[in-house]
């Protein structure tokens, strides 16, 4: 690696979309969601955290682990948390519905990183940025803290996009990640089932 770098993957509780079951055990390929994020990501031979309570799922593997810390901001929290408890000067954030990797993607974000002073380096989609599959920087920290504190009592007015507002960060244009991923399947979640359905359709089975 160019410079040392843990993977997070957030593995929140219930999904309301697959009828309330843990998102992460959700069977694909005969393989839990979850562990198909970890073990994909453990391939690139670096820190893997899972940002989650369910530990069982992942006996066995030789990964870390972390808890909400301000629980309340949804996936923010989980970023919070990764960075609170990596070892590393940055994360690559991921979730644990997302059963594509890519080493390749990897390294070119922490060759974004390493050339200036951006503490996000995520990937643009039309209008939208794809907030998994990013990189995020431990000086995100304050940052995070200081809005955690500003809305106590609105947690949905903080967003991805905000933190994008109050942060410096690099836009890896929608040309230059497609290079990577052509279909885009790198950064696609399976939120519900059929998501899952078309997942499997698509090939990937």
């Amino acid at each position: 690696m160019i410079v040392p770098v843990t993977i997070a993957i957030l593995a929140g509780g219930r999904s309301s979309r697959f009828g309330g079951i843990d998102k992460q055990e959700i069977q694909l390929n005969g393989e839990a969601l979850g562990r198909t994020a970890a073990k994909n990501a453990l391939c690139a031979g670096c820190d893997v955290m899972i940002v989650g309570k369910n530990r069982r799922l992942y006996e066995g593997m030789p990964v870390g682990f972390a808890e909400d810390i301000r629980p309340g901001f949804g996936p923010l929290s989980g970023l919070h948390a990764a960075l609170s408890c990596s070892r590393t000067e940055w994360i690559l954030l991921i979730a644990c519905d997302m059963p594509n990797f890519s080493l390749e993607w990897l390294k070119y974000l922490l060759t974004r990183a390493a050339e200036g002073s951006s503490e996000v380096v995520v990937a643009q989609s039309g209008r939208y940025i794809e907030p998994f599959q990013g990189l995020y920087s431990r000086g995100l920290l304050g940052r995070l803290e200081d809005i955690f504190a500003d809305t106590p009592d609105s947690p949905g007015l903080f967003s991805f996009a905000r933190l994008l507002r109050e942060a410096p960060h690099h836009i890896v244009p929608e040309a230059v990640a497609r290079e990577f991923s052509p279909d885009w399947k790198l950064f696609c979640n399976i939120n519900s089932r059929e998501d899952l359905e078309r997942f499997l359709l698509s090939g990937n089975s």
